[in-house]
C-alpha cells in the first residue's frame, strides 16, 4: 500500500483543530490540503499572488515617481491641458507634451505603434483600440494629477487629519528639504552633499 507524501515528512502526533477537536496529524494535514484544493487550486493561488505583487509594485512605482516630481518642483496643475483660455494649467505646450510623451513610453511598443499610426490608415477596430489608449494618456496624467494634490493638500495642512506612515514622513521630509536646498543661495554647508543625503533618504525610504 502507498503512503500518501505528507507520511515521509510527518510522525504521527496528536493537535487540535480549528474547533478544538483532537485529531490525528496525520489526518489533520491531509484535512486542509483536501480544503485548499476544493476552493483555491495551486494555479488560482498563484494568480492572485501575482497580481497582488504586480499591484504593489505599481504603487511603489507611482510613490517613486511622485517624490521626483515633488522634488523637481512640479505642481498637480503642471498635468492639466494649458490648451483653452479658462485652463488651470501651469504647464507650457510644450512641456505638457513632453509629460503626455513620457506617459505613452510607458506603454508597449504595440500600443505606441498604433497611437502614432493615422486614423483613416486604421480598421474600424483600430480606430476604437487608438481611440482607448488616447483616453488612456489622460486618465495616466490625471493619476498623477491626484496624487500631487494630494501632497501638496498634506503640505498645505488642507487635507483630513491622516497620521502618515514612518515612510512618507521621511519622503514629505526628505522633498521639502531638497526643495529649500535648491531655492537657498547660501548655507552652512555644502548644499550638493545635503541634496545627495536628501535623496539617500528617499531611496531608503521608498524600499
Amino acid at each position: 500500500m502507498s503512503k500518501h507524501p505528507y507520511q515521509n515528512k510527518l510522525s504521527c502526533g496528536i493537535v487540535k483543530s480549528s474547533k478544538g477537536q483532537t485529531v490525528c496529524r496525520f489526518i489533520h494535514c491531509i484535512r486542509k490540503e483536501f480544503v485548499m484544493q476544493k476552493f483555491i487550486n495551486a494555479k488560482l493561488a498563484s494568480a492572485i499572488a501575482n497580481a497582488v505583487s504586480i499591484a504593489n509594485k505599481s504603487v511603489k512605482a507611482m510613490a517613486s515617481a511622485v517624490d521626483l516630481l515633488v522634488a523637481e518642483g512640479l505642481k498637480s496643475t503642471d498635468f492639466i491641458s494649458p490648451k483653452g483660455e479658462a485652463s488651470k494649467s501651469t504647464s507650457s505646450p510644450e512641456q505638457f507634451e513632453e509629460l503626455n510623451a513620457a506617459i505613452v513610453a510607458g506603454f508597449t511598443p504595440a500600443t505606441q505603434k498604433l497611437l502614432d499610426t493615422p486614423t483613416k490608415a486604421l480598421t474600424e477596430s483600430g480606430k476604437h483600440n487608438k481611440r482607448y489608449w488616447q483616453q488612456q494618456i489622460g486618465a495616466r496624467r490625471n493619476d498623477f494629477k491626484r496624487a500631487l494634490e494630494k501632497r501638496e493638500a498634506l503640505a498645505a495642512g488642507t487635507q483630513a487629519s491622516r497620521t502618515r506612515t514612518l515612510d512618507e514622513w521621511c519622503r514629505d521630509m526628505a522633498n521639502d528639504g531638497i526643495k529649500k536646498c535648491r531655492n537657498a543661495e547660501n548655507a552652512p554647508f555644502d548644499i550638493e552633499d545635503m541634496i545627495k543625503a536628501l535623496n539617500a533618504v528617499l531611496n531608503i525610504a521608498k524600499r
